[in-house]
């Protein structure tokens, strides 16, 4: 029991999801809504038959035409530098090869503005109170142990660099407030490091830099070679101004991308098969990647393979702080069945312990004395990130507050990590598009 009265951390948790503060206003949304409206009420646009070999279709063996087949016959026919898909050569080029990517590209548009609509406009219209406040359920009952939303799921808004028609604009501060936004740093691949004691990338992540980036060096060697030539630089302190060279992650942008996906997928326990259709690659190729990544952290490998024998054993796999998933297909023979109970087992501890440490995060921030004094609510968790709103003029000390709570959330038997926890955010925006 601690000094809250909660035994459990269940019940500490339950006590600080009961969120019932001011919730995140709506205000924008029916002026957005109208700009999407302008236009055509009902536009009606079909495929007809232009020729092209299909080269996806559906379980019953029509062509497909969904988003990612379409997007790849448009490409991305708008811009300065336009960029053509398949559909542009068939039509010989020029203007008609244009035009039709752009028709192609259109449909796709369409979609997304009528789930924009549909999904996010209409129901969080629908769902805010008298005071343009939207209040949602967090629930603690996902596979992995993360926390979900709903009645509305206000983790599913357009990611930032999606939020062409900035819906996140509508969720702002009462006058007078500002949103404190803070989240974690690739906190799932720093977990990794500490769950495996891997040498390596304990080291990397207590360097500093951009991670994704030092991978990436190791995969290419002609990117190594320029590093260690000088000609680009891994990493550059913008307080010194302009880099005077160009960096790893603008010159070698789609490599790093590679290395991105590589170290996600290690984590989540992809197979070379998975990775090998993520990236285009024969799936020999993406077990020589794979299998690279491994011999310079074998410890990560001996790890993943105790915790699958362990689920073979047990049924069961375990996060940070001993909450279980149970996994029936990993005792069981069917092999498909296994191998998906073997990469839940993998990815289990890693999500489900990045949520351990922003749960615990979010307690000690629910619980801070310092931040009930200068004014500050905690808003919503949104899996590494938190949101809270309170008085203009108090930002700065409880964005430091908040960063120290989410820096060190060792409560409730969660042990310290090996490697320190990156926490970064804002508190100088009123909604939440600017926050981010």
């Amino acid at each position: 029991t601690n000094a809250k009265g909660y035994k459990t951390v269940s019940e500490a948790l339950a006590a600080a999801l009961e969120m019932d503060g001011p919730g995140l206003l709506a205000d924008i949304l029916s002026d957005v809504r109208e700009k999407l409206a302008v236009g055509p009420k009902n536009v009606d646009l079909t495929i007809a038959s232009i020729g092209m070999a299909p080269d996806k279709f559906t379980d019953k063996g029509s062509a497909s035409v969904t988003a990612d087949v379409l997007r790849k016959l448009a490409g991305e026919p708008f811009g300065d530098e336009p960029k053509y898909g398949t559909a542009y050569k068939f039509f010989n080029g020029g203007q008609r090869g244009h035009d039709a990517c752009v028709g192609l590209y259109s449909l796709t548009a369409i979609g997304s503005i009528d789930t924009m609509i549909s999904n996010f406009l209409t129901s969080l219209q629908s769902l805010a109170d008298d005071q343009s406040r939207v209040h949602c359920a967090l629930n603690l009952n996902t596979e992995t142990g993360r926390l979900s939303s709903r009645r509305p799921n206000l983790q599913n808004q357009p990611a930032l660099e999606k939020d062409k028609y900035k819906i996140r604009k509508a969720f702002e501060a009462c006058p007078g407030n500002n949103l404190i936004v803070a989240d974690y740093g690739q906190l799932e691949l720093r977990l990794l490091a500490s769950m495996t004691r891997c040498q390596s990338m304990i080291s990397a992540f207590k360097e500093g830099g951009d991670f994704h980036s030092r991978t990436a060096i190791g995969m290419f060697d002609y990117i190594q070679e320029k590093v260690d030539s000088g000609e680009i630089l891994f990493e550059w302190d913008y307080a010194n101004g302009a880099p005077p060279k160009p960096l790893v992650k603008d010159e070698y942008a789609s490599e790093r991308r590679k290395a991105k996906t590589l170290n996600f997928s290690i984590a989540y326990g992809k197979t070379a098969h998975g990775l090998s259709q993520d990236w285009g690659v024969s799936k020999t190729e993406a077990e020589e990647m794979l299998q690279a990544w491994y011999n310079s952290r074998p410890e990560v490998r001996d790890w993943q393979a105790k915790v699958k024998q362990y689920a073979r054993k047990n049924g069961i796999t375990r996060t940070l702080m001993g909450r279980y998933r149970q996994l029936p297909g990993a005792t069981g023979k069917d092999r498909k069945l296994i191998g998906m109970a073997e990469r839940a087992s993998i990815n289990t501890p890693i999500q489900g312990g990045a949520a351990d440490v922003a749960m615990m995060a979010m307690l000690k921030i629910n619980n801070s004395e310092k931040l009930k004094r200068l004014g500050w609510i905690l808003l919503m968790q949104i899996h590494d990130e938190v949101i809270l709103e309170g008085p203009e003029e108090t930002s700065v000390e409880a964005f430091d507050e908040v960063i120290t709570c989410m820096q060190e959330p060792w409560v409730y038997g969660l042990e310290e990590t090996s490697v320190p926890l990156l926490v970064d955010g804002s508190y100088i925006h009123k909604n939440w598009f600017d926050a981010k």
